[in-house]
């Protein structure tokens, strides 16, 4: 019931954005209906980008454990891997935008732009900042890029649980969702493993 019942004031949240997908017009709803929708059931969205920013950071950091290289190039790696994915991802939300508006993009559509893609770049950054510091001496390379990974697990734990007793309001769904993402994050690396 309670998911049920999310799961519209989502959906009045998307046509109070605007989006009328029968007719492509933009329309705009009384302000009260915006009233009934919680903050935290908009703001979902950015944790899926983050997830799979920290996802593809797993996946780095298994190649970088079977070849260690310096720290600074590890963190040039890392950091330059996760930008290259949000590249990749705001051209692409470019490229829908343009095509189901048929025009050029605005101002606007550009910072809906960089607000739908930081997630995927700023939410897989601790690993990065492990290996920095692997980069000033305070560890070895093999020892930050093991913490890493500890790091992008936890990260992925967090995220699940969080989205959990957003939906649920109860710990327990929480803890599930958080290993879920966990075991999620070991299949992408073990696969990885596997085929190297």
């Amino acid at each position: 019931r309670l998911q049920l019942d999310r799961t519209k004031m989502m959906w009045a949240g998307v046509v109070h954005q605007g989006l009328n997908m029968t007719s492509g017009n933009i329309t705009e709803l009384p302000q009260s209906t915006a009233a009934t929708v919680p903050e935290a059931d908009i703001r979902q969205s950015p944790v899926s980008k983050a997830i799979y920013g920290v996802i593809t950071v797993l996946a780095v950091l298994q190649v970088l454990e079977a070849h260690p290289p310096s720290a600074w190039s590890g963190v040039v790696f890392l950091f330059g891997t996760t930008l290259a994915v949000a590249m990749v991802d705001a051209y692409s939300e470019s490229i829908a935008i343009m095509l189901a508006q048929e025009r050029g993009l605005t101002l606007g559509d550009l910072r809906a732009i960089r607000h739908e893609v930081a997630p995927v770049l700023i939410g897989a950054q601790a690993p990065t900042l492990i290996l920095i510091a692997s980069g000033f001496g305070l560890m070895s390379v093999e020892r930050a890029i093991s913490l890493a990974q500890v790091v992008a697990f936890l990260l992925l734990f967090s995220y699940g649980w969080r989205v959990g007793t957003l939906l649920h309001e109860h710990w327990l769904p929480g803890i599930a969702s958080g290993l879920i993402l966990v075991a999620i994050g070991a299949i992408a690396v073990g696969i990885k493993a596997a085929f190297h």
